[in-house]
């Protein structure tokens, strides 16, 4: 399987939250980065707190993890910067 950089990227901004980011799904605002070489695009999914990473993998394979997850869910936007370096915000959804 072929790695992807901008969702190791945007991991990486969770990181920096405290957080850990599981992707849910691509949601437009298609771009191709030439600086970087990356696909990005913004993104879905679930902004957890670290010890809470087990109790998610549990409620997604049961699929519960809506449920039990909502307030979590957020919505990743992709930006750039004065510099042209790609910027993410994570907003609840």
């Amino acid at each position: 399987m072929k790695k992807d950089w901008y969702i190791d990227f945007v991991c990486q901004k969770a990181i920096e939250l405290g957080k850990e980011f599981f992707l849910d799904t691509g949601e437009g605002n298609d771009f191709w980065d030439n600086k970087t070489q990356w696909y990005i695009e913004d993104l879905s999914g679930w902004l957890i707190n670290p010890h809470e990473k087990e109790k998610f993998i549990l409620a997604r394979r049961n699929n519960t993890v809506y449920d039990e997850f909502s307030d979590e869910y957020v919505f990743v936007q992709w930006s750039k910067n004065s510099n042209q370096e790609i910027k993410i915000t994570f907003e609840h959804y």
